[in-house]
């Protein structure tokens, strides 16, 4: 009975093809076979029996295993069972903490309805794969957990409708629990959301149009392990130009409040978005030739994978230089927002002051441009004899040989493009590949850098990650000179001695 329904379970997938609704019939079988196996005739059951002769294969690993499976059987039966003690308290937790784990992560790998038809992803990074080159540079999470993160990553994109694309952001450290980061781009209209410019200080004004600015990409969180994703809102204006005069770390509870001077307007889901935002305007690049403008989409800010990228990577040499690389996210002015308001859009809706006050300012701190280089960071704390800029170092690991592989070339160096000002934040690139990720406490830090070249002072909004070196000990003061009082000695015989003079009486 039992080969045969082994024999009849087997046929079945293999008839069928492994259809979800003859698995399930050939499961029940399957169930049916381990329940006969494990019968116990007074002797023992076949199934102890023949874990009992896998264990002893694996342990002793015999040359002929096949030949000497009958002769190791026929031991083991005469032998006496192992005494199986009772599993303690901690033993029993733990095998019901593994069969938790399985569980979940065969709910990332499984579909939720089996009978539906397959899903469509966007552009799904396999982070896998990315995680060898971060390995290179010292950052990485484990295969198990790079793992676990991919495929959640696929499942948050099976159950998002209008994904574009997907990849891992990073994970930002917290006092009692860290934070996932998965960053995605939806699917936008031609033309944006349509939503038309806002008017300066209106509520819509301090939230920029999603696809734009601080709000190019959409965020979703989770704690780690098998949690699922939350969205976080939308990054406000007012809650980045706050968060740059608070440093804070995070907790790990997206409802904590954020108790800071100044008063920031928030709970920790927003200075999180916030700290997001302003990481990304920084620190995410592209090699040089990756991107290039789309003009054709009518979203401001707007880039494209460049046609022939791959072809055109840049060499190595230029790869492991500043000038090889360019900042791939808008720039955030210092309200917060990647532009200035629109004054031909508006025309007709504001005063003259208002009007010049924007123009002012605007002229004050011009807009930049996508895909800047980077070495032209910091400019204001360049030293003279510097090539590149301050804010980040280029690092290269592995093999640095070139080799010719056909009419090409080929290299299996690895190199690294950190951040000073947001450490954490890390690119690495290796053959015509090339990742961004942030791994850190989202703060960022003056200490790496100079001091600015003309006032001495740190980096604008920046305190030390780590304490500094206290200043030298000041001297005592010295003693003021005793002096007699500079009343003249006439005045002092003419007063009357009273308490009170009578000119100052009579005022």
């Amino acid at each position: 009975n039992v080969l045969g329904l082994l024999f009849a379970v087997h046929w079945s997938r293999v008839a069928d093809g492994g259809h979800p609704s003859i698995m399930g019939s050939s499961e029940i079988a399957l169930e049916r076979v381990q329940a006969l196996l494990k019968v116990d005739a007074g002797n023992g059951s076949l199934y102890d029996h023949m874990v009992r002769v896998a264990r002893s294969l694996s342990s002793e690993k015999p040359g002929e295993a096949l030949a000497q499976l009958h002769a190791l059987s026929s031991q083991l039966k005469v032998a006496p069972p192992p005494e199986v003690s009772e599993p303690s308290v901690a033993e029993k937790a733990a095998e019901a903490e593994r069969k938790r784990c399985c569980e979940q992560a065969l709910k990332l790998i499984r579909p939720s309805d089996p009978s539906a038809a397959p899903k469509v992803l966007g552009l799904v990074q396999n982070f896998l794969e990315d995680a060898a080159m971060f390995e290179w540079a010292g950052v990485g999470f484990g295969r198990q957990e790079s793992y676990h993160i991919t495929m959640s990553l696929r499942k948050l994109a099976a159950e998002t409708s209008g994904l574009e694309s997907l990849r891992l952001w990073g994970k930002v450290l917290g006092t009692e629990g860290d934070y996932y980061v998965a960053e995605g781009t939806m699917q936008m209209p031609p033309g944006g959301t349509g939503r038309g410019p806002a008017l300066p200080g209106s509520p819509d004004d301090d939230v920029e149009e999603s696809g734009q600015g601080a709000n190019q990409c959409i965020y979703w969180v989770n704690c780690g392990g098998f949690s699922p994703w939350v969205r976080l809102p939308n990054a406000r204006a007012s809650h980045i130009v706050a968060s740059r005069s608070i440093k804070r770390l995070m907790t790990g509870n997206l409802s904590s409040p954020v108790e800071s001077t100044p008063w920031f307007p928030g709970n920790e889901r927003h200075l999180l978005r916030s700290q997001i935002a302003r990481i990304t305007s920084t620190c995410t690049l592209a090699v040089s030739g990756w991107y290039e403008a789309d003009e054709e989409s009518g979203v401001k800010n707007k880039i494209k994978i460049a046609e022939g990228a791959a072809e055109n990577f840049p060499p190595p040499e230029e790869v492991a230089t500043q000038g090889g690389w360019k900042h791939a996210a808008p720039f955030l002015l210092s309200t917060g927002k990647s532009s200035w308001p629109d004054l031909e859009a508006l025309e007709g809706k504001l005063t003259e002051d208002q009007v010049a006050e924007i123009q002012a300012k605007s002229e004050a701190e011009p807009e930049h441009g996508m895909l800047e280089d980077i070495s032209a960071d910091l400019e204001e704390m360049k030293p003279e004899d510097a090539e590149g800029s301050p804010g980040w170092s280029i690092k290269v690991y592995g093999d640095e040989g070139v080799y010719a592989a056909g009419d090409a070339t080929k290299t299996l160096r690895v190199v690294a493009v950190r951040s000073t000002i947001w450490p954490g934040a890390i690119t690495v690139a290796k053959g015509t590949k090339f990742a961004n990720l942030y791994v850190g406490y989202g703060m960022k830090c003056g200490s790496l850098v100079g001091p600015q070249k003309e006032s001495g002072l740190p980096l604008s909004g920046t305190n030390p990650m780590l304490p500094l070196a206290p200043d030298d000990i000041m001297d005592e003061p010295k003693d003021f000179e005793e002096n007699e009082e500079p009343n003249p000695i006439q005045d002092e015989a003419e007063s009357d001695k009273g308490d009170v003079d009578e000119e100052q009486e009579e005022a």
